[in-house]
């Protein structure tokens, strides 16, 4: 083999360690319990619910990122599983939870 064929070959191959540690590039984050609860008494109304669904998904659009899978988005009165007319922490984390396993995974390091 020729050493002019050597050179970029190993060039390259000193470079594929630097390009596998590349970071990955940041996971979209899930919303928080204190975005939707904009009056913080610990419980989400159904007017707080759609005015931050509504500012997420504007946010999302005007960053070119527009939130896939409205149409199958649950409901308020789906979240409010006990139907008291309030999100709690947990009724909104039981939600989060169901929402998760839809959502990709990034491979762990």
């Amino acid at each position: 083999m020729k050493l002019s064929a050597i050179i970029p070959l190993a060039l390259l191959l000193a470079a594929l360690p630097a390009v596998a540690q590349q970071p990955l590039p940041p996971r979209p984050a899930m919303a928080a319990f204190t975005d939707f609860d904009a009056n913080g008494d610990g419980t989400i109304s159904e007017q707080e619910f759609v005015d931050a669904r509504n500012a997420r998904i504007a946010a999302r659009a005007g960053e070119g990122r527009p939130m896939r899978g409205l149409a199958q988005a649950e409901e308020f009165k789906d979240i409010d599983s006990n139907g008291d007319g309030g999100i709690s922490r947990d009724e909104f984390d039981a939600h989060q939870g169901r929402h998760m396993p839809a959502r990709p995974r990034y491979p762990a390091r």
